[in-house]
């Protein structure tokens, strides 16, 4: 039997921002999936690059939520039917 990632995960302690930002990190992924299948390669490289253009300290916690809330903003935006490309 395989370990399932929860059974990878067990002895990581996470934070609970920590585990926020990659649950929106599998959200974007699963939109990128509702996109015409010629522009998803460039939606992954637009998210991406602004998750590596915003590092930051982890223990920076008022960015980082600062950036999740402008982030989920973001992904309403884009997750619109009439959204089709990006420029990255």
């Amino acid at each position: 039997m395989f370990p399932t990632s929860t059974a990878l995960s067990a002895g990581i302690r996470r934070s609970r921002l920590q585990i926020e930002v990659i649950r929106f990190y599998r959200e974007c992924c699963k939109a990128i999936k509702r996109k015409p299948l010629e522009t998803q390669i460039r939606f992954q490289q637009f998210l991406r690059s602004q998750f590596r253009q915003h590092r930051i300290s982890p223990k920076d916690h008022a960015a980082i939520e600062y950036l999740l809330r402008r982030g989920k903003k973001q992904l309403e935006t884009y997750q619109s039917d009439s959204i089709k490309d990006i420029t990255v």
